[in-house]
């Protein structure tokens, strides 16, 4: 029953480079992030998308060199209107794998491994940059390609809630009567 379980930990992480036996130098790697990768994640804010990632390791005699540079498309929320839109992800990283007495993490970009490791999963590490690379402010490029619908909602619901903030207010009640007090005069 164990091997089994083996079996599939591997299938499931294809983004796993292999740090033992791999040659010394640079070694190049492509990878496709693709619908399925966001899906294996409850958590994700990211709903689908396809990006290129390319990966050099360049292994040295205590570290490894990850540089990923990242290209390609996610599906967002719109925070304006709510609707899907595509948004482009371009981004790069580079991060030093060191062999350590313990596994852990120095700093953002240093991650301690031990000798008696023999493969790295990237996936988090690739998830975590893909997220980082997002815009704070997720909105389709132009209002208008927004669901118009929902902005005009928005719209009139901002505007009827002006208004009972202006009726609900007793000293903007007196002051629009007295308004309307010397224009009648």
């Amino acid at each position: 029953m164990q091997p089994e379980l083996d079996k599939m930990k591997k299938e499931e992480h294809n983004f796993t480079i292999p740090l033992a036996g791999l040659p010394f130098g640079h070694t190049d790697y492509q990878y496709v992030i693709d619908d399925k990768f966001f899906e294996e994640r409850d958590y994700s804010e990211v709903k689908k998308g396809v990006v290129n990632l390319h990966l050099g390791v360049e292994k040295m005699e205590t570290m490894f060199v990850l540089a990923l540079n990242f290209e390609g498309k996610v599906v967002l929320q719109c925070d304006r209107c709510g609707d899907d839109y595509e948004q482009k992800v371009e981004d790069s990283a580079e991060i030093y794998l060191k062999y350590g007495a313990e596994k852990g993490d120095e700093n953002e970009d240093v991650i301690m491994i031990t000798k008696n490791d023999s493969d790295f999963d990237l996936s988090d590490l690739i998830y975590e940059y893909i997220i980082l690379s997002l815009p704070i402010h997720r909105t389709h490029d132009d209002e208008s390609l927004c669901n118009q619908e929902v902005l005009e909602r928005l719209h009139n619901f901002s505007q009827s809630e002006a208004e009972e903030e202006k009726n609900d207010n007793p000293m903007w009640a007196e002051m629009m009567k007295e308004l309307k007090d010397k224009l009648d005069k």
